[in-house]
């Protein structure tokens, strides 16, 4: 069922159809019992979709520009259930349909809709191994255990195996399904940003391990930018959800998390080889430290949140 480089489009729409339903299904649930009007989740049902694929692929259209403008024609921007998308361009159409059509209800949807939103990059991680691509390094050595799925992926034009990307990101989009629906009520809102953050935290890493069609500009990954940013963004709410007060704790959250920024943008270097007081690491003692700086950075969401959850007792 799944190949490196061999796109099964039925089972790859099939999924994202799929991943949908439930995902609506399961926000809608949980908005009822929010008693959001029946008439606003009608209206989201149809526009959320919509939003998200629409956003996903204009994001996808921003960030490769050049090729876009030279090489696709015109319409090819509206394109948006065609080729070409990005996760966090689905996840910003998902986040403003809520926020724009929620009304008075907006805080309220983004905490009921949160887990459906991992839910559906779940989804999408396993249409994307469908799509024969979110595989990692390849593996020259003599086949061993791992060798096989759901570890890792064939590629029959190399005639070997890749460890499987799409699997990891799959499941650990569906751990935080279970995180967010088994989490205590907290302030409104708290939900998709927790998720979110945490969300990019891990793709920081698993982005930099990717050996696929990733977008790039330059030496920089974009998606593992843009994870850095969401990262920033969800620790300045939740700063902002605290108030004043315990400004030396926020202080030290920001500086902690900025320094795992540089550390990992270090080490992006030294997997290269590019940083020569670096260069006594392995690549995969590389990966693990910054595996150990995403974890910190994850640590900061949960320290800031954590405020949050104070402040409001």
């Amino acid at each position: 069922m799944f190949e490196i480089g061999v796109e099964n489009q039925v089972a790859s729409v099939l999924t994202m159809l799929a991943g949908a339903i439930l995902a609506l299904a399961l926000g809608w649930m949980r908005s009822e019992r929010e008693q959001v009007e029946r008439k606003k989740l009608v209206m989201l049902t149809i526009a959320l979709p919509l939003f998200g694929a629409f956003f996903s692929h204009l994001l996808y259209c921003l960030v490769n520009a050049g090729d876009v403008f030279y090489n696709q024609p015109f319409l090819y921007v509206l394109a948006f259930f065609g080729c070409g998308q990005m996760m966090y361009g689905g996840i910003l159409g998902v986040v403003l349909a809520l926020v724009i059509l929620g009304g008075r209800d907006r805080m309220t949807l983004l905490e009921s809709y949160a887990p459906s939103t991992v839910l559906m990059i779940a989804a999408a991680r396993l249409a994307e191994g469908f799509a024969g691509q979110g595989y990692g390094e390849y593996w020259y050595d003599e086949p061993m255990f791992f060798c096989r799925f759901p570890f890792m992926v064939y590629d029959s034009a190399y005639e070997c195996w890749s460890w499987a990307l799409f699997m990891l990101e799959m499941l650990i989009a569906l751990i935080l399904l279970v995180v967010l629906l088994v989490k205590k009520k907290g302030r409104k809102g708290d939900g998709m940003l927790l998720g979110l953050g945490l969300y990019a935290c891990a793709q920081v890493v698993l982005e930099s391990l990717r050996r696929d069609e990733f977008l790039r500009w330059g030496f920089v990954r974009v998606e593992e930018l843009f994870s850095a940013v969401v990262i920033l963004l969800v620790l300045i709410l939740y700063c902002l959800y605290t108030g004043k007060g315990k400004a030396a704790s926020k202080a030290v959250c920001f500086a902690l998390f900025l320094a795992m920024v540089v550390l990992c943008l270090l080490l992006e270097f030294a997997t290269e080889g590019r940083i020569p007081f670096l260069l006594f690491l392995e690549v995969w003692q590389c990966y693990a430290a910054m595996a150990g700086a995403c974890a910190v950075m994850a640590g900061c969401v949960l320290w800031m949140r954590g405020m949050t959850i104070v402040e409001k007792d």
